[in-house]
Formats: C-alpha cells, sequence, structure tokens
C-alpha cells in the first residue's frame, strides 16, 4: 500500500507510535509518507520505501499564530495528489483529524476519493479535546473519519463518555517491538562499571555511632 501518516513530530508518544508503524509497514514493503512540518525524531533512517514531507508554514504580519491546519491540509491534498496515497492516517485528533477532512473534501472535488483513519493517543482525548475550543471540531472530525482506532479500551471509554462519538472506535493498543526491547544478559557491563562488586544484594547503610 502507498500510506500517509501525519503525526508529531516531537518525542510524544503519538509521533513515536506513529514513527515506529510507519518503519514498520516499511520494511514489510509498504510505502510510507510522513507529513508533518519537521522530520520525526525517530526517523533516523531513510530507506526506499520511506519519505518525509515538510509542511511549511509561510509567516505573515496578518496572522498572530501561523495557520498550520489550512498548511497541513494542503499538503495532505498535495502528496495524496502526486503520490497516489491510498490512505491518510492521522495520529492525535487536534488538529490532524480535522485537516484531513477538509483535505478528504478538496481531494473529492477534484474527483479523487481517499479514506482516513484516525488514531487517538490520550491528551487529544482526555485533556486538551474537552476543552469547548475544539470539542465540536474534534467530535464532528472522529464521527467523518473512514476508521477510528484508539489506543486503549479506557480511551475509547472516555471518548464515548465525553464526546457525542457515533463512530466505532477499535482498540488497538500500543505495542513494543520485543525483537529490539528484550532482557540481555549485560555481565560486561557491569564487569566495566563495577569490576570489584559481586553482586547486585542490597547492602543497608549502617548507623552513625
Amino acid at each position: 500500500m502507498n500510506i500517509g501518516i501525519v503525526c508529531y513530530p516531537t518525542f510524544g508518544g503519538s509521533g513515536v507510535v506513529a514513527t515506529e508503524l510507519g518503519k514498520a509497514l516499511a520494511q514489510r514493503g509498504h510505502r510510507v509518507h510522513f507529513i508533518t512540518y519537521s522530520q520525526p525524531v525517530r526517523l533516523d533512517f531513510f530507506n526506499e520505501n520511506l519519505f518525509y514531507h515538510e509542511v511549511y508554514v509561510p509567516t505573515y504580519p496578518l496572522f498572530q499564530f501561523p495557520p498550520y491546519e489550512s498548511a497541513l491540509a494542503s499538503k495532505m491534498v498535495d502528496i495524496v495528489q502526486n503520490e497516489k496515497l491510498d490512505v491518510l492516517h492521522v495520529h492525535y485528533a487536534i488538529p490532524h483529524a480535522s485537516a484531513a477532512y477538509l483535505a478528504k473534501q478538496i481531494l473529492r472535488s477534484r474527483g479523487i476519493t481517499v479514506p482516513v483513519v484516525t488514531t487517538l493517543h490520550g491528551t487529544d482525548i482526555t485533556l486538551v479535546g474537552k476543552d469547548a475550543s475544539y470539542e465540536p471540531v474534534v467530535t464532528f472530525s472522529i464521527n467523518e473519519s473512514d476508521g477510528v482506532t484508539a489506543v486503549s479500551a479506557d480511551l475509547r471509554r472516555e471518548t464515548y463518555e465525553y464526546f457525542p462519538v457515533e463512530h466505532k472506535i477499535e482498540v488497538i493498543p500500543n505495542f513494543i517491538d520485543l525483537h529490539r526491547f528484550r532482557k540481555q544478559e549485560k555481565t560486561h557491563f557491569r564487569t566495566a562499571i563495577a569490576p570489584r562488586a559481586r553482586s547486585c544484594s542490597f547492602i543497608p547503610a549502617t548507623s552513625a555511632p
């Protein structure tokens, strides 16, 4: 498949999960296009299946806050058209889900149909999304997505509790690559750091006389 992934490029959990997911999909032969305002911190290598497309947000004296959502939607339209994407997968509802909805409508007016999958990660629902400034847009964007996932059953429950969401939410838990992160014998490290230590047992401190 030809997949577009929209995420925050920082060390936050949503960006980490999105980037690692994209890298794993690329290793399985899918073509993955990351769309965000800077290179994701976990995107530490590229190959023939991994691409990064920067969202450029021009500054203008009229705007106190640069219109990132509009620039992101335009970039998604451009990448879907030029790279022939099969699906857009947006991580973190704010503002990625609403930007994807706008991009989808623009593409539809041009005779292009692309499904949008929204993944909810946590604070986009439990903290930021609850704010009255965002709630109507978050609710609408979730309901207009073609597919919605949440990273835990508790997050799905809170989404239904706090938002009038009618869309089915599928739980796909956060994952750990057990090939990369597994318990390994590290006695050589212990020897190098504390060569005279015989064990790791706790030795209580003696009280002063």
